[in-house]
């Protein structure tokens, strides 16, 4: 029962290791340099002449800090990464609200003008309807005040539709604002496309040196458990090699995560001017 019980606590510690893990967290370096590895190497490299020797420790230091250097490039790259990814975000959203305020005010103005005159539209409707059914009476009095009713009405009504028109009409152009900027900070957010389409590329470069450096560890780890200079110094060259192609291509990334940021700050200044 007692082991039972702890088996069902280290299920469930993984399970909360893995459900509070930051999605995407950066991948460590393939090489850990241990404290048994690094006494395996040292029997290794005390088993070679000076010269092979002195190869060998200049070779697994560079390697150690190349380590190093991977695993904090990894970091730095995540970090770009999600703040890129935020900051995306908000710039669509900034992107979908460019001039909002402004169409939904014209918007209320015209549906405001257009409901505060429908009364005035209305009874000038019914009046010139009244005065098309009496047309056929001889009232020539009742007529002639009709009409008279009606073209003072028909001044009012033209001032009315054509505020409405001028409302209307600053609605248009607020839309057409909003339209041309918005296609704007589109097209200048589609900047991010290139280097996007760059950091994958890399990425998988790296994935494919990562894949070679693995082995390389593996072969490394066995030519020094054997104490084989000769074997342990081709996995080591091959290693830092690997590195050193996979620390260009981290730079590479990086670079590119900056030109992300830039094109998404450029465009929400767009959105904001």
């Amino acid at each position: 029962m007692n082991k039972l019980y702890k088996t069902g606590c280290l299920l469930l510690l993984c399970l909360i290791i893995a459900l509070t893990s930051p999605a995407g967290s950066a991948s460590a370096s393939a090489t850990v340099i241990t404290s048994s590895v690094q006494a395996s190497f040292d029997l290794t490299a005390a088993t070679a002449d000076s010269t092979v020797r002195a190869r060998l420790k200049s070779q697994f230091s560079e390697l150690t800090a190349l380590s190093a250097q991977y695993d904090s490039r990894e970091v730095q790259i995540r970090t770009l990464h999600d703040q890129n990814a935020e900051a995306l975000n908000a710039v669509r959203e900034s992107i979908k609200n460019i001039d909002l305020a402004s169409v939904t005010r014209q918007s209320a103005a015209v549906a405001s003008a257009k409901e505060r005159y429908q009364p005035l539209f209305d009874q000038y409707s019914a009046l010139n309807k009244r005065i098309s059914l009496l047309k056929g009476l001889k009232d020539k009095t009742l007529n002639s005040v009709l009409k008279a009713q009606s073209e003072a009405m028909k001044l009012l009504v033209q001032i009315a539709r054509q505020e409405i028109r001028d409302k209307e009409a600053l609605l248009k152009a607020a839309k057409d604002t909003r339209t041309r900027r918005m296609a704007a900070a589109r097209k200048t957010l589609a900047g991010i496309d290139r280097p996007q389409s760059a950091i994958k590329s890399q990425k998988s470069a790296v994935s494919a040196l990562n894949k070679r450096l693995t082995a390389d560890w593996s072969d490394f780890k066995s030519a020094i458990r054997k104490q084989n200079p000769a074997l342990a110094g081709q996995s080591l060259s091959s290693m830092v090699s690997g590195y050193r192609q996979i620390a260009a291509g981290k730079l590479k990334i990086i670079e590119y995560e900056q030109a992300v940021a830039g094109v998404i700050a450029t465009t929400l200044k767009q959105t904001r001017s």
